[in-house]
């Protein structure tokens, strides 16, 4: 089967680059930053070639945020050129407060250009949920990572995203910045309570079945737990 995948292929933000299900399944090795997905100054839009007669898989990540809107819906106008078009795992993220402000949740619907998917599976919870929506966690869950055991060495620990720094003081920190899974896993793991303010920080301490204290800067950590019945 001939796959392209989608994704925020940021090497230096740990969320990012292991959200991608091709690192897990059997998906080929073929990828773009989303990033890079318009069309060139020429005319010649070189994503639209790479991913011409292929099924597209997008994702995961917070994507439907207003960064990456013209992008999906560049990527969205090229259905009839793909063979399918699925996102897998995606989530909003709509309000962020990079000051370090809180935010509420985002209630709007899905982006129009969602229509032109033939599979859409959210990472979300609540309200974007309907009857052409399925729910799949972050893919990062079948990292081996999580298949060790750290120990609970301290109380709290702080994790946070790396453009957003959470003012407290006083306990050990580190943000997503980098790429190694394995020494943020073992990091959350150490200790009893999580705070933090990214997705993933929050998604992967409750996966090690830490406590978390989720600090909403950013609309897509409010819905993180999972749908009543798939846990």
């Amino acid at each position: 089967m001939d796959v392209a995948n989608v994704f925020r292929a940021d090497d230096t933000n740990v969320g990012d680059w292991h959200c991608a299900p091709f690192r897990y399944f059997d998906l080929g090795r073929a990828y773009l930053d989303i990033l890079d997905f318009e069309p060139s100054t020429e005319g010649h839009d070189e994503s639209v070639k790479a991913l011409a007669d292929r099924h597209v898989v997008l994702g995961g990540g917070g994507l439907m945020a207003k960064t990456f809107h013209p992008k999906l819906a560049h990527l969205a106008e090229q259905r009839p050129r793909l063979l399918s078009l699925v996102a897998w795992g995606i989530a909003e993220s709509e309000y962020v407060d990079r000051s370090g402000g809180l935010v509420p949740p985002y209630p709007g619907p899905l982006p129009d250009y969602m229509s032109a998917f033939d599979l859409i599976a959210l990472r979300d919870t609540g309200g974007n949920l309907h009857s052409r929506v399925e729910w799949a966690p972050c893919v990062s869950c079948m990292a081996p990572a999580f298949d060790k055991h750290p120990k609970v060495t301290r109380h709290a620990v702080i994790y946070e995203h790396k453009s957003i720094p959470i003012p407290i003081d006083g306990l050990d920190r580190v943000s997503n910045e980098g790429r190694s899974l394995e020494s943020k896993v073992a990091f959350l793991g150490s200790a009893e309570l999580v705070i933090t303010n990214s997705y993933h920080g929050a998604y992967r301490a409750i996966l090690l079945g830490r406590r978390v204290l989720a600090v909403p800067n950013m609309s897509k950590i409010v819905p993180i737990s999972p749908p009543a019945g798939n846990l």
